[in-house]
Formats: C-alpha cells, sequence, structure tokens
C-alpha cells in the first residue's frame, strides 16, 4: 500500500526525522509497542517532552480535529506543543511528541470533555503512555 504525502502542521518549530524518531524509540526497546512515550525528558525551562502513540481511522480526519479543537483543549492543559508523524510500519498508527509536563497530562487525560474529541478525530483507541527507556547527552 503506497503512503499518502504528509501534510505539513502550523507548529513553527523544526522537527525531527521520522527515521530518527523511529531509531530513538527503537534503542530505547520500544519500536512496534503500543505504549510508548518519552517522559522526564527536562528541557531548560523545566517543560517535558512525550513521545505518545495511537492508532485512527483516519489520518486526514485525525490530523484535522488534532490541529484545531484537540489544540485548542490540549492548550487548556498546559500543552507548550505537539509534533506528528506517521508510522512506516503501520498506516493506521500515529505518533506525537508533546511539549507536556505530567501534571498536565494528566489533567488532560481526565477532562470528561476529551473522550468525544478523540472520538471525533477517530482515535481506534486510547493514546497509550510510557516512562523514558533512557537519555544521553547527544
Amino acid at each position: 500500500m503506497g503512503r499518502p504525502s504528509s501534510k505539513k502542521l502550523p507548529l513553527g518549530s523544526a522537527t525531527p526525522s521520522r527515521r530518527g524518531l523511529f531509531k530513538s524509540a527503537a534503542a530505547v526497546g520500544m519500536a512496534g509497542a503500543a505504549a510508548s512515550i518519552f517522559s522526564g525528558s527536562a528541557h531548560a525551562d523545566g517543560g517535558t517532552q512525550m513521545l505518545v502513540t495511537t492508532k485512527v481511522e483516519d489520518f486526514d480526519r485525525f490530523l484535522k480535529i488534532f490541529s484545531t479543537k484537540g489544540l485548542a483543549k490540549r492548550k487548556e492543559h498546559g500543552c507548550k506543543g505537539a509534533v506528528v508523524f506517521r508510522d512506516p510500519n503501520e498506516a493506521d498508527r500515529v505518533w506525537a511528541i508533546f511539549d507536556w509536563d505530567e501534571k498536565g497530562w494528566k489533567s488532560y487525560v481526565s477532562d470528561p470533555a476529551v473522550p468525544p474529541i478523540l472520538k471525533e478525530a477517530g482515535h481506534a483507541g486510547k493514546p497509550q503512555v510510557a516512562t523514558l527507556g533512557g537519555k544521553t547527552d547527544a
């Protein structure tokens, strides 16, 4: 099955390559895992990066809602930005790196307004979270 072309997100920042992202995930033993997130990767400003994965019914529908209703709701809970990637091996899997701390994430997932947004976006399951497997300086 051929891959549809990637769409650019209006996030205003450079993004790592997909290949680099998946090499990093494989290096910490998470390639192909259903539950994957890098948490605790602190920035100088105290923020945290998280890698989250989920499956979606239709990528274009997902991206539309993720970039509008989802974005507004994430901002309410302190998310400072996100970058979305498509999985090279599973057409229905997406990965997102969020600039978000654990407190904001927990607040977001407990918000009763979130499940209807996820449903509208076509999530085929809950976004999955795991802890950081390792970190190096370079």
